[in-house]
């Protein structure tokens, strides 16, 4: 039976919280007596952004994390939800970015324990962790607190074919007795090119483009809209993954976009309305933020009559006006793709708007 997480089955779970009370004091201590008792754990790390919480949990074994989100999936946490889907990440690094809390149980249990059992499991090379290497380096680690966030998103979305190989393993599942579709997504690999499925009629080239930009250098975008279809190749398979894990069932304007992985191969419109065009980067880099309900818009003539044109098209929470910018807060993520599909780039009293995640 198919499970509803967005990808195979791992040892490293990512928790999505959601409408805690601010008077509820999530640790590291919380998350380890809930999931403890379905194995042993290896690691915990919480960071947080705006009103949703986020949590990695790493066991030891992949059979205890598969029975931990079978049982604590939707979990009620004082009003609030905890969405559990399995992880990309191959290893947990806690020398992650800033606002981050995490915890290591494997150096708590290797203090009463011989040198030479520091590295835990032999089953998979591919997450032992060196405890050595990780302490000797955790000092340097933490005076450089303040890494450059886009690298470490890439190592986040850090993904190995191995992982599949293990689920296939683990579980023994038979693909072919499954829903076409549902092949098609636990059998892609990681590609620059991505294919998005689903898109709203009112949505045009230029809008897709002002969207995916915030996540990596797009050189080619091919637009298909008659069939609702579109092609973004990126520089790089670690900004289309980032892109892929940021929108993939994303609401966007009234559709679900849906993501695929595609191999590569040449973008050529097939008919009159396809809409083909193609970026020159010129291998330049940019700071890419995680997707979150706030934004900054700068290059503002008139703060006041463009946030007033702004609130036709989504809805804001809260507003703030400054003399050049905006700082906007959005009731959702669909209504922040709203804002930078429709207003990157605006050219308001001749001079255009510049949007920005927080």
């Amino acid at each position: 039976m198919f499970n509803n997480s967005r990808d195979p089955p791992s040892q490293i779970l990512l928790l999505i919280l959601t409408q805690l009370p601010p008077s509820f004091p999530l640790t590291n201590e919380y998350l380890h007596k809930k999931f403890n008792e379905f194995g042993d754990l290896k690691k915990i790390l919480i960071f947080e952004r705006g009103k949703t919480n986020k949590a990695f949990v790493e066991f030891h074994n992949l059979k205890s994390a598969i029975a931990a989100r079978k049982q604590l999936n939707g979990l009620n946490i004082q009003g609030g939800k905890m969405i559990i889907h399995y992880s990309r990440l191959k290893n947990l690094n806690l020398e992650i970015v800033d606002n981050s809390r995490g915890t290591d149980y494997t150096q708590a249990s290797s203090n009463s324990q011989n040198s030479d059992s520091i590295l835990h499991s032999k089953t998979d090379d591919n997450i032992r962790v060196n405890l050595t290497n990780h302490i000797s380096q955790s000092s340097s680690s933490r005076a450089n607190s303040s890494p450059v966030r886009n690298e470490e998103i890439n190592r986040l979305l850090d993904y190995d074919d191995d992982d599949f190989d293990i689920w296939k393993q683990e579980i023994q599942l038979n693909l072919t007795d499954m829903h076409p579709e549902i092949q098609t997504l636990l059998r892609q690999k990681q590609s620059k090119l991505l294919r998005i499925a689903s898109i709203d009629t009112k949505v045009t080239a230029k809008m897709i483009y002002n969207v995916f930009t915030k996540f990596g250098n797009i050189e080619e975008i091919l637009y298909q809209k008659q069939l609702q279809k579109a092609y973004v190749k990126f520089q790089t398979i670690n900004q289309a993954t980032i892109a892929k894990e940021y929108l993939n069932n994303a609401q966007f304007f009234d559709s679900i976009l849906r993501i695929y992985f595609e191999p590569l191969q040449p973008l050529q419109p097939t008919s009159l309305q396809d809409e083909y065009m193609i970026y020159y980067n010129e291998n330049c880099t940019q700071k890419i933020m995680p997707l979150s309900p706030n934004l900054l818009i700068t290059g503002v003539q008139d703060p006041t009559e463009i946030s007033e044109l702004i609130k036709m098209f989504a809805k804001i929470k809260d507003i703030k006006i400054h003399v050049n910018s905006l700082q906007l807060s959005m009731c959702s993520i669909a209504d922040t793709l709203k804002i930078m599909a429709v207003f990157s780039d605006y050219e308001f009293k001749n001079q255009k708007l510049n949007i920005i995640l927080k």
